[in-house]
């Protein structure tokens, strides 16, 4: 009975420690597909990164996603729910763009965003 119940416990734990794995990856695959995605279509008006070779073609810029990723009300869900709108009310004279994105494009962007947070 003993030995069962080690065996069962084993299990469980290499399952969870696999699953655990499997799931890092496409997080981090995301956060990379992320970067590379938002460095292409919002790079034009924010820093991206603070290593980005190329400076926003808007003057002033918009806020860096570093500074984004900062504010205490940017949640997973409310940055979900800001990128699958159309951004009618963003940007001087209400001027940001709709970049009509798709739910993985969504997806990148977020896995990317969070992963700027400090203090996760």
């Amino acid at each position: 009975m003993m030995l069962r119940q080690s065996a069962l416990l084993t299990l469980m734990l290499s399952v969870a420690f696999v699953s655990g794995a499997q799931g890092q990856t496409p997080n981090s695959d995301l956060v990379v597909a992320g970067r590379s995605f938002a460095q292409r279509v919002c790079g034009a008006c924010h820093v991206v990164t603070p290593q980005s070779k190329a400076l926003p073609l808007l003057s002033p810029p918009g806020p860096s996603f570093a500074a984004l990723a900062q504010r205490p009300l940017l949640t997973e869900q409310a940055l979900r729910e800001f990128l699958a709108s159309n951004h009618g009310t963003m940007g001087p004279h209400e001027a940001m763009p709709n970049p009509r994105l798709v739910d993985y494009q969504i997806d990148e962007i977020v896995a990317f965003m969070m992963s700027l947070k400090v203090g996760k």
